[in-house]
């Protein structure tokens, strides 16, 4: 796979490294997409799905956000907010500069389709000139304490993470990397209480309903606890744009298997059937919305 990777500073000094896989033929027409992962994990769940979207003619930008990755450290007081606000605009800013103004695609799993949604809500005027559209996979904030099993067993992630200076995915069967208890922490207390909110109590929900832009979200019938489908639902309807669509990905919606969190992106049904839905959304939404566009759900 042919790729190049640039190094950008965000504002608060740590170095992001944003990954580009380039389309053969570049043209004025080249439509970029902003790929990134989401916690205890890299760029490296995001290269084959952005492999295949340049095979098409999408050139692919692949985040690593702050502490993960081949990016920088990031300060132990990071949490959602932090990299919404720093790494976002850093990512966006050095794509602009790269290709110039033109609207992009933004693409997250898990965590990383939140830091789209967060940047949003507090940016809604420039999201609306900036972001085509929001894909999100596998990304909720407020109901994966739903029921007493999951409720508990947030509150002993939440008492973990207060006892430790970093969480080693690895060891704990989370992913490859390790994560920042702060940040963890934040997603304890949104699943815990049920609210959507910055550290500084911004709504992120009550926001979002300004947020226009087009939005696909994608839950896993098999994910049961990171990022149940009601979670998935629900932050993709907190959106309050006409344009709105969402999937749970499972045998009984007409899906190969029940996907689980990370077989969303990664794997090879994924490959076979959700990466080129990915694909034939945004090229779908490559010329204005038009005005009798409804939200849906899948038929």
């Amino acid at each position: 796979m042919d790729r190049s990777t640039i190094s950008i500073i965000a504002a608060d000094g740590v170095r992001l490294a944003l990954h580009c896989i380039p389309v053969d033929v570049p043209t004025a027409a080249t439509v970029e997409v902003i790929l990134t992962h989401g916690t205890f994990s890299n760029a490296r769940i995001c290269l084959a799905l952005a492999s295949y979207l340049a095979s098409i003619g999408l050139r692919c930008w692949v985040l690593d956000w702050r502490g993960h990755g081949e990016s920088g450290a990031a300060p132990r007081q990071t949490t959602f907010d932090s990299v919404a606000q720093l790494d976002v605009p850093a990512v966006l800013q050095a794509v602009l500069e790269q290709v110039g103004p033109r609207p992009v695609f933004w693409l997250g799993h898990s965590g990383g389709g939140l830091m789209g949604a967060m940047w949003a809500a507090r940016n809604v005027d420039l999201a609306h000139i900036r972001l085509r559209g929001l894909l999100m996979l596998g990304s909720q904030a407020t109901l994966a304490g739903a029921g007493l099993h999951n409720r508990l067993v947030i509150r002993g992630i939440d008492f973990l993470m207060s006892a430790i200076r970093s969480a080693p995915g690895h060891y704990l069967g989370l992913g490859p990397e390790p994560e920042n208890p702060q940040l963890m922490r934040q997603w304890c207390r949104w699943n815990i209480e049920g609210k959507f909110s910055g550290d500084d109590g911004f709504d992120y929900a009550a926001a979002l309903r300004r947020v226009q832009i087009p939005v696909l979200a994608l839950s896993g019938a098999g994910d049961a606890f990171i990022a149940p489908s009601d979670g998935c639902r629900r932050l993709a309807y907190a959106f309050g744009g006409p344009d709105i669509t969402f999937h749970e990905c499972g045998i009984a919606t007409g899906f190969a298997e029940n996907y689980t969190h990370d077989r969303l992106i990664l794997s090879k049904p994924a490959s076979l059937e959700i990466w080129p839905m990915l694909a034939s959304w945004m090229q779908a939404r490559l010329q204005p919305l038009s005005v009798t566009t409804e939200r849906r759900l899948p038929g």
